[in-house]
């Protein structure tokens, strides 16, 4: 969707003090030189005890709100992205986030779709700007925090590797330091069971009591004799490039006219073969190699990228920025974004 009244006022974010290197979770036998050679992570940072994903997106979202400049009176929704636990079963982190940001009385959402979380809210919130044009302000926040037993941020997934952080954007439909252009989100259910595979399903979270192996599901997926690979990847690559075409022609812009790329900190070979080979986009405009020292920061890469490139890339009112997510289901969402000013806090 084009956007022609939708901004970003605020961008805030929140890391860990503590630092894992990969070299540290090689000596203790979590990693694999192998693994450091295809996947190119190089650290991490580690939430401390009590430092759960709101915890920390609380943080981040008080960094955007004082940077946005805006009252917390402005703020008519709250929305909150995770891909991790979030410190506890079966209760509302949006709300304690909320609480501890901003407050008031609008509704506060969760959003649990997977690593395209973030984005997700993001046009979530957006559309309900839109439609409550006496509400000035949205908070979107991101957070998470992988720990053992229940995820091994080295082991659980094959190839990304998962450190802990948050992030957190302040949406307005009045003014802010950029102008959303567009914004389109794509789905394709049909590779909802790639991620699932056959698995029975349980009565409760952690119902087996083992660390999670997230490729479990997709290698028993790939067992099943009528999986066609070829399309699945097809259907892959072709969500990437379509929720990216449409939210360039939505724009009324091409890739090439963005001087920014920001994506998921995705292991090295899925960067290099699905995103800059696929769509043609030049790695030296993205945040990727500078991302390197934080990993996947589960939800929250689109706004620690955003943030680094508004403090150490020199944006100059007039520069595109291309943002591109996606989550397993599949979901995939796109936008471009329009720097108007030099952010204050710069």
């Amino acid at each position: 969707m084009r956007w022609n009244d939708l901004y970003i006022a605020g961008v805030g974010t929140y890391l860990p003090e503590q630092v894992e290197t990969v070299d540290d979770a090689i000596a203790a036998g979590r990693y694999t030189e192998e693994k450091k050679a295809m996947n190119g992570y190089r650290e991490l940072r580690v939430a401390a005890p009590g430092e759960t994903g709101p915890v920390m997106a609380a943080k981040a979202g008080l960094e955007a709100v004082e940077r946005s400049g805006l009252s917390p009176l402005d703020f008519g929704l709250t929305v909150h992205a995770s891909l991790s636990h979030q410190g506890l079963d079966l209760w509302t982190p949006a709300s304690y986030v909320q609480a501890n940001t901003v407050g008031g009385t609008g509704p506060a959402f969760e959003v649990k779709q997977g690593c395209n979380g973030l984005m997700a809210a993001v046009d979530l919130a957006a559309s309900y700007l839109s439609s409550h044009r006496d509400l000035p302000a949205a908070l979107v926040t991101a957070g998470d925090a992988f720990h053992l037993p229940y995820f091994d941020r080295w082991a659980s997934e094959e190839q990304n590797v998962n450190g802990d952080g948050a992030g957190a954007l302040v949406l307005s439909n009045r003014s802010g330091f950029a102008r959303v252009r567009s914004i389109h989100s794509h789905a394709d259910s049909t590779l909802e069971q790639m991620s699932r595979g056959y698995q029975e399903w349980t009565t409760g979270p952690f119902a087996d009591g083992q660390t999670l192996q997230l490729n479990s599901g997709v290698e028993d997926f790939l067992q099943n004799a009528d999986v066609d690979l070829d399309d699945m990847i097809s259907r892959i690559g072709g969500g990437v490039r379509h929720s990216l075409k449409m939210a360039l022609y939505e724009a009324e812009i091409e890739l090439a006219d963005a001087r920014f790329f920001l994506h998921q900190q995705l292991a090295e070979t899925i960067v290099t073969h699905g995103i800059c080979g696929l769509l043609g986009v030049d790695r030296a405009s993205t945040t990727y190699d500078w991302a390197k020292q934080y990993s996947m920061v589960g939800t929250a890469d689109i706004a620690l990228g955003l943030d680094h490139v508004l403090a150490e890339r020199d944006p100059q009112p007039g520069d595109l920025i291309v943002l591109q997510s996606s989550g397993a289901g599949y979901v995939w969402t796109a936008a471009v974004i329009e720097i108007l000013e030099v952010p204050s806090w710069v």
